[in-house]
């Protein structure tokens, strides 16, 4: 089950916590599952957790339902506790509903687009195909580099880091010690693996000249800052088939999708901060 929706039954739960059976019982649409300390476990908090399972791939089983609902007495149990304690008052509770609600919401626009407008298998071939040609120009296997950097405000200042590097100091000792970039700083400067297409020109072609182990011997000008890059390792890899990559693709163009919705909705839309 995904955060979402355990977080989400784990809120219904806290609700039902003040529904008694006999309220229960004097509505005839009202189904349960189980009752705990007489609150009830309605079958749709039950019918929501299946549905997350079975969607991440788990078969309906007699197993798969038993584990459901001893999971859900389990989480009311552990609901009662916390109102036996009064530890309710600690939690935000109107904003983390607000933001299950958004999700849900969000979840219930493209469940709709996708119900409209159903993305076939030409699609998903050419998303295939597009992705392929940027990561390995239409090839069935790409390189890699995995790479660290140092990045600084001028090339004077590019200059003096160079000759400490020259002279054998550690990459990752001067990165952590000048490095601008708090994102790879902290490591060293390592950023991992990543394909030629994901860097700066500038930065793709003197990665591919450099051998393991090396760094560039002349900053790189890369927007407002200058950079360092060493060649930590390369490795090639086969990408993934058209089959293998269905559910990453049709992932990819639905947030194709959600980006130009939103970037329209931006447009017509008055946003104040």
């Amino acid at each position: 089950m995904s955060f979402r929706q355990i977080a989400l039954a784990a809120v219904l739960s806290l609700a039902m916590a003040q529904v008694p059976i006999a309220h229960a019982q004097a509505n005839n649409d009202f189904e349960f599952v189980a009752t705990v300390n007489g609150t009830a476990i309605t079958k749709g908090l039950f019918d929501l957790n299946l549905k997350a399972a079975i969607a991440q791939g788990q078969k309906d089983t007699p197993q798969l339902r038993e584990a459901i609902k001893n999971e859900l007495i389990n989480r009311q149990l552990i609901v009662q506790e916390v109102l036996r304690q009064g530890l309710e008052k600690n939690v935000d509770l109107e904003d983390q509903i607000a933001q299950m609600r958004q999700n849900l919401y969000l979840q219930v626009y493209i469940d709709e687009y996708l119900k409209k407008d159903p993305i076939t298998d030409q699609e998903l071939l050419e998303e295939y195909n597009k992705q392929k040609q940027y990561l390995g120009g239409g090839a069935d296997t790409a390189t890699q580099y995995k790479i660290s950097q140092i990045a600084l405000r001028s090339e004077s200042e590019s200059i003096l880091v160079i000759s400490r590097l020259q002279t054998g100091e550690s990459f990752a000792k001067v990165a952590k010690d000048v490095s601008l970039d708090a994102a790879t700083k902290a490591q060293g400067g390592l950023v991992g693996w990543v394909a030629p297409q994901q860097l700066a020109q500038p930065v793709a072609s003197a990665v591919s000249s450099l051998t393991k182990g090396n760094f560039t011997k002349t900053a790189i000008k890369v927007g407002d800052a200058w950079v360092i890059v060493r060649l930590d390792d390369t490795r090639s890899g086969k990408i993934a088939s058209f089959e293998a990559s269905k559910s990453q693709l049709k992932q990819a163009i639905i947030q194709q999708h959600m980006n130009d919705v939103i970037r329209r909705l931006r447009e017509t839309s008055r946003v104040v901060q």
